[in-house]
């Protein structure tokens, strides 16, 4: 009776044009499990969103999210179907103007431009994400997102070998993600790829900052998917730096847990380096089977680039094992998968084997004809040889000890000139903070005087007119910037509170309406006094130069320490530096600033880098020694 009572009361409701609210926790669970479900069953993904529909709720909002659900349903076997969802998706969010409404429609639009990507379609895919996805995650505060996707960016031009647009979109991700909010393994993942990219342009050095910085980051999180991917770069460091034997076992690292992880794209790529490895180190039959294992896993990840590279790989490698009919072999396979421009260079790849193989046979009958006469000449030869190699070698050891002298006295120059310039910079500080309580204690408390005497005058003998008025601003202002002028010979906040807080004084003081500064600390640890004082110098000489000359609107410095290391970065998006022209004293880079940069970076012990372009701003990359001796 209850029941038919509660019935009736319903549809008189729903007659009324009452509706009940939609039970929002069965919904979710609904889109949990199909989302759960998406990549292990899509039969059942597709199922829990059919039971959403069958409730008829009749809701844009949830409507929308349960038809972004099920283009995650169709995701890996269904391409048209799934970017025919994510637009429904997209279609049915537009009005709703909720944080939640507008990120779902940037997730849809950002997987609807993988789905692009999936077809080949790369350049769609960036324009998806730079015009679609990223606004609409900008529009919705999510900066975490909005770097996820410049990454993602980054990562297209990497492919394209496009490293500089790479490296910008990266550090782009990288300056919005901010401590201690930031997504580390996305951090990290900016890292390892802007270290790559100077990898692959065979630009070393620069490299080993950012992977370091990749190291401390995923060194909090031993079980992330990104570890594979740090083990790949460390291995490309080492191999380019020729320590086979560290870049093999950071690839052995790297793919027992990529494995782990079940990351095939990052275990294909770990065992191509280990390729390059053996075929660098003459290994072949080692290269040739290591390649074999990626041409396995490249029928999971059917990209048609990394195929033709691997057919490419695998005939060059049965070359040189002298495999002439394999080699054949995979060069037709490649020629197949090439344009006609490509054919033709693969045709005449395969006729320079061919001869080569032609003459390596003629070349076998030759020696066994002559190979008695060949015996008596490498006879005569080697006595010859052996006499020279004994002359070489008197005169190596004659020159080895010559440059041991010459290296001891330079030793000993260095030792002299680094003492110097410790004395010249202690006095230099001495003379700072001496001139700083004089301007402060002495001058800057005259001034203050004057200035509380004339204000005592004019307000009692009635002397208070607009000349008196302007005397008295003028001397607050002076008393300000004489102020301001002590606190840069000798930061009192460096005093009392350190370098972190010092520096962020710096920049917050120097920052204005036309240039923007932003800083990040990292892993600060105990510094002695004397070399924060010298840090903060550096750093306040660097940011002197982009206000005075680069015409930056943005300045990020970032400053972080690895044990007795400390690295300083300092970047803009200036007019960039010149190169050095004597006749130009206005160039900065011939100013006495940087010289005294240098000064400072050489008395640490450290190195000093710049990267610049000519209108397109200029990175200073500086790596002092802070141990307490």
């Amino acid at each position: 009776m209850l029941k038919s009572f509660l019935f009736f009361i319903s549809l008189i409701l729903v007659g009324l044009g009452v509706q009940s609210q939609p039970d929002t926790a069965r919904i979710n669970k609904y889109f949990r499990m199909s989302d759960y479900w998406s990549d292990k069953d899509s039969a059942k993904a597709v199922g829990y969103i059919n039971d959403y529909f069958k409730e008829a709720i009749h809701d844009d909002y949830y409507d929308g999210v349960a038809h972004f659900y099920l283009a995650g349903a169709y995701f890996d076997f269904d391409l048209a179907r799934a970017q025919q969802e994510y637009m429904k998706a997209d279609e049915l969010l537009k009005n709703n103007t909720t944080k939640d409404a507008i990120l779902f429609r940037s997730r849809a639009w950002h997987n609807y431009g993988v789905l692009e990507q999936k077809k080949d379609d790369n350049k769609s895919f960036v324009d998806i994400q730079l015009n679609k996805a990223i606004p609409l995650a900008l529009q919705a505060g999510d900066t975490s997102r909005v770097a996820w996707n410049y990454k993602e960016v980054g990562m297209v031009f990497m492919n394209f070998e496009e490293f500089a647009k790479a490296q910008h979109y990266y550090r782009t991700a990288l300056n919005l993600l901010h401590l201690p909010t930031a997504d580390t393994e996305v951090m990290a993942d900016c890292y390892i790829n802007i270290a790559k990219a100077y990898l692959l342009q065979e630009n070393v050095p620069p490299a080993r900052k950012p992977l370091d910085s990749a190291g401390t980051l995923l060194s909090t999180l031993p079980n992330s998917t990104y570890q594979p991917a740090k083990y790949l770069v460390e291995a490309m460091y080492h191999s380019r730096t020729g320590n086979w034997k560290q870049a093999l076992d950071s690839l052995d690292k790297g793919v027992m847990l990529a494995r782990q992880y079940n990351r095939s794209y990052d275990e294909s790529s770990l065992l191509f380096e280990k390729y390059e490895i053996y075929r660098k180190e003459k290994k072949y039959v080692e290269a040739r089977a290591i390649l074999s294992e990626v041409a396995a896993f490249n029928q999971r990840l059917p990209l048609v680039h990394n195929k033709q590279l691997i057919l490419h790989e695998l005939a060059q490698t049965e070359a040189a094992l002298g495999h002439m009919d394999s080699a054949y072999k995979w060069l037709d396979q490649y020629a197949q998968l090439s344009d006609s421009l490509s054919k033709t260079g693969t045709a005449l790849q395969i006729a320079d084997l061919e001869a080569k193989y032609r003459s390596s046979e003629k070349e076998r009958e030759l020696l066994e004809l002559s190979n008695q006469s060949k015996i008596q000449r490498l006879l005569l030869s080697g006595g010859l040889l052996l006499l020279a190699a004994g002359l070489l070698f008197f005169l190596y050891r004659s020159r080895q000890r010559k440059l041991q002298s010459e290296q001891a006295v330079r030793s000993l120059q260095q030792q002299q000139q680094i003492e110097v310039a410790g004395a010249l910079l202690n006095g230099e500080e001495r003379e700072r903070q001496r001139l700083a309580r004089e301007l402060h204690d002495g001058l800057g408390g005259m001034l203050a005087g004057i200035k509380i005497n004339l204000s005592e005058i004019a307000s009692g003998e009635g002397h208070d007119s607009p000349a008196m008025q302007k005397i008295i601003r003028q001397l607050d202002s002076s008393v300000k910037d004489l102020r301001h002028i002590a606190h840069n010979l000798m930061p009192e906040s460096l005093v009392r509170s350190g370098l972190e807080v010092a520096l962020k004084d710096l920049c917050e003081t120097l920052g204005n309406g036309s240039t923007k500064v932003e800083l990040q600390m990292m892993n600060i640890g105990d510094i002695p006094k004397q070399t924060q004082l010298i840090i903060y110098r550096i750093v306040q000489e660097l940011l002197a130069n982009v206000l005075k000359h680069a015409r930056a609107s943005e300045v990020f410095v970032q400053c972080s320490q690895s044990e007795n290391v400390f690295y300083i970065t300092v970047e803009d998006d200036g007019i960039g530096i010149k190169p050095s022209n004597s006749s130009n004293p206005s160039n900065p880079s011939n100013g006495i600033g940087l010289e005294n940069i240098r000064h400072r970076v050489e008395f640490l012990k450290g190195k000093l880098e710049i990267d610049t372009t000519p209108g397109s701003g200029t990175i200073v990359n500086i790596e002092v020694h802070v141990d307490q001796r």
